[in-house]
């Protein structure tokens, strides 16, 4: 059996001292896109420091107990509770590894080795991306003790197995740490460079729904093809779609479509996935839209309404805000745009995608 550890406890210095784990990336945040990613683990693990105070229900916390020695601290005690002879370890700032990667690193592991560790393509050495056995706790704990923390010279004691991503299918850029905030600039550009796009954001009842209509009727009256994206963080339910579709996709089949002399469905069971990998079903299209998404660093216009919206949900990468409330308009502080002004509005998001082509 096999458990997983994500290190969380940097102190992440070369990010200017942001938590990396907690970065917005996909419309998660680092730890949440691995915990999802890690999700078929017997059970998976996320270290933090002392200094650092979050929760997440679909993972359990370990503190580290020595301050500033490196992820070796958050091995060790990991490994202190572990019932499970093998764990996974991977860093928190490589929220790009994939479940294909992982269980690719699995089909390595026997007991013929003590770690089963990565290297890329130029053959750098990833010692914090791979599979180690609990076999090994000894010698982390005795390098503890002689204050040798570097994770390397655990490599050099114990009996490793280096898989070679060159021999296979899969690329560095799975594996890539993102260390500064120029490396999470380029990560969050990666997506944006797909299709040009926009979310529109605001809290429930907001009105994002009716906004969007509004918008691709506009989008469509100047012969642009726009897509729309939506995240349900409530698991919607394929009855609600189709019952006929639903009914082959409950008795086994894979996937389902649906079609008529003017349109088509496809639906199929899957794996939550990133946005990039989404945008790939738009590749032929003009702009996107998103809908949702408040908590990402993705180009967003908010909703602000009244008695709905007590405060702006975000100030991630807002372009302008949308409202119907006074002191937002009138705020001359603020970028908005009055809710009833559609054309304004349609014209502002226009432009931007237009740039962005």
């Amino acid at each position: 059996m096999i458990s997983a550890l994500i290190l969380a406890g940097g102190k992440s210095s070369r990010m200017n001292f942001k938590h990396k784990a907690l970065l917005s990336y996909d419309h998660r945040n680092f730890l949440e896109k691995l915990l999802d990613t890690f999700n078929d683990f017997e059970k998976t693990y996320y270290s933090i420091n002392k200094d650092q105070n979050f929760n997440f229900n679909n993972g359990i916390k370990i503190v580290d107990s020595f301050n500033n020695i490196g992820p070796i601290s958050g091995i060790y005690e990991c490994m202190l509770k572990l019932k499970e002879k093998y764990l996974f370890i991977t860093p928190c700032d490589c929220p790009n590894i994939s479940k294909e990667l992982i269980t690719y690193i699995l089909g390595y592991v026997s007991s013929d080795y003590d770690a089963f560790i990565i290297k890329d393509s130029k053959g750098f050495i990833h010692p914090l991306i791979g599979v180690y056995s609990k076999n090994i706790l000894p010698i982390i704990t005795e390098m503890i003790n002689e204050k040798d923390y570097k994770i390397l010279n655990i490599l050099n004691k114990i009996n490793v197995k280096y898989i070679d991503l060159s021999q296979s299918k899969f690329n560095d850029t799975l594996i890539k740490n993102i260390n500064t905030e120029k490396d999470y600039l380029s990560l969050t550009n990666d997506i944006q460079e797909n299709i040009p796009f926009i979310a529109i954001s605001g809290i429930k009842n907001s009105g994002k729904t009716t906004l969007i209509c509004k918008l691709l009727k506009k989008f469509k009256e100047l012969n642009y093809k726009v897509g729309t994206i939506k995240h349900d963080g409530h698991d919607f339910q394929m009855d609600n779609i189709d019952s006929d579709t639903d009914k082959h996709i409950k008795n086994g089949a894979c996937g389902s479509l649906i079609f008529s002399k003017s349109k088509l469905m496809f639906l199929e069971k899957n794996k939550e996935q990133s946005l990039t990998k989404y945008f790939e079903y738009f590749n032929n299209y003009d702009f996107l839209i998103l809908e949702g998404f408040k908590n990402s660093n993705y180009p967003k216009v908010e909703i602000i309404r009244k008695e709905i919206s007590e405060n702006y949900i975000s100030k991630k990468n807002i372009l302008f805000y949308v409202s119907n409330c006074d002191e937002i308009l009138n705020d001359s502080k603020i970028n908005s745009i009055d809710l009833n002004d559609t054309n304004k509005i349609f014209n502002e998001i226009l432009k931007y995608l237009t740039r962005r082509k």
